[in-house]
């Protein structure tokens, strides 16, 4: 008889225990857009305390589940990454994140590894989005939309796009790996060097002489050098 009453006396226990967690537990939801507050399918949602990930759907909705103090990671091709903590502890937490465009020509990385930066980023951005790129169907954040943000997207019309913005977004992806490649070897250090112009300049520069992807990917540092110096030559004598 004890031995009944202490078991049943544990299993209540972990019920109650269970249940507390539970109760802990906090949806995080909310709509990623960019700067111009358009939407953003596909941007990946990460609880970097769990290791679970999640994806915003057609209209850019995301819900993930979390718990207080929990770091969620907001990542998208092209964007600075954003993470916000989670600062309750139950319910519902909404939070719209608003992701900003990566300017180019930012300071190069030094890493000591067999694989250069570029490598090294692009094998990172394929980690963090492969669902969105392979998977035929990938875990979207669900059907409803935060209201009083302006945007209604209806199942219907979720269902219809999804497959169309996996395909966009597959275009943004590769088109993003194309122009990390080109700032990767044509850099303002290497184009200050071979015209030693600096400042406005040089971004004028750079932004009028920019090399093809697919020229690059087949050209020699030395060719790419007499590509600049070229240029160069020929837009000072204008």
């Amino acid at each position: 008889m004890r031995v009944r009453l202490k078991f049943a006396v544990l299993i209540g226990v972990a019920c109650m225990a269970m249940a507390q967690a539970k109760a802990q537990q906090v949806t995080v939801t909310g709509t990623v857009l960019d700067e111009n507050k358009l939407v953003m399918p596909g941007a990946s949602v990460l609880n970097k305390n769990t290791g679970k990930r999640n994806y915003a759907d057609a209209g850019g909705f995301y819900k993930i589940d979390a718990h207080q103090g929990d770091s969620i990671i907001f990542t998208f091709v092209g964007y600075i990454t954003q993470t916000i903590a989670v600062p309750q502890s139950s319910g519902t937490y909404t939070k719209n994140i608003l992701l900003d465009k990566q300017q180019r020509f930012l300071p190069s990385l030094e890493v000591k590894s067999q694989y250069t930066p570029y490598q090294l980023d692009s094998i990172d951005r394929r980690a963090q989005f492969q669902p969105w790129l392979d998977a035929k169907d990938i875990p979207l954040a669900g059907n409803a939309t935060p209201e009083g943000f302006g945007i209604s997207v209806s199942p219907i019309t979720r269902f219809s796009r999804k497959e169309k913005d996996k395909r966009k977004f597959q275009k943004i992806y590769v088109q993003n790996e194309m122009e990390k490649y080109i700032d990767s070897r044509y850099t303002p250090l290497l184009v200050s060097h071979v015209t030693g112009m600096k400042g406005d300049s040089l971004l004028l520069f750079m932004q009028k002489f920019r090399p093809q992807y697919n020229v690059l990917r087949q050209q020699p540092s030395e060719e790419l050098i007499y590509w600049i110096a070229d240029n160069y030559h020929g837009w000072i004598k204008k």
